[in-house]
């Protein structure tokens, strides 16, 4: 456990958090959402089956694939994770001093586009050189 939170690797975390809620998915497609290969996420679900994270079902509209869905411990693990996290980050942003958490509380709305436009673009490799770097080098 890390500061108080559950030991479930990062990776894994990122999985269950696209089966949030009730969702189910191949491994194909959540492979293409997080950007990882085919036999790391096949390695990931295996553990994660093994760890009573995750469920397997049969794909009715493709019966050559499966579908991968949380369980109710992983519903609870994330819930524990998820509290242990808040609580962690509040302690941290309350050592802050007052410039530190304005400056937090002014990027926030950026961050948040930021995440938005993340969800919602298919993962690519990183370009040789982001727009984000030109406009640093001006």
């Amino acid at each position: 456990m890390r500061a108080g939170l559950p030991s479930i690797p990062d990776a894994q975390i990122e999985v269950l958090r696209r089966l949030l809620p009730h969702r189910w998915e191949t491994p194909t497609s959540l492979g293409r959402q997080l950007g990882l290969a085919r036999p790391t996420v096949s390695n990931l679900v295996a553990a994660m089956e093994k760890n009573g994270l995750v469920a397997r079902q049969a794909n009715e509209a493709d019966a050559r694939s499966m579908l991968v869905g949380l369980t109710d411990l992983a519903r609870d693990q994330l819930a524990v994770y998820d509290e242990a996290a808040e609580s962690l980050l509040v302690g941290l942003l309350e050592d802050l001093t007052s410039v530190q958490q304005r400056t937090v509380r002014d990027i926030l709305p950026l961050l948040a586009e930021i995440r938005a436009a993340l969800e919602h673009q298919e993962p690519h490799p990183p370009a040789a050189t982001s727009d984000m770097e030109k406009g640093s080098a001006r």
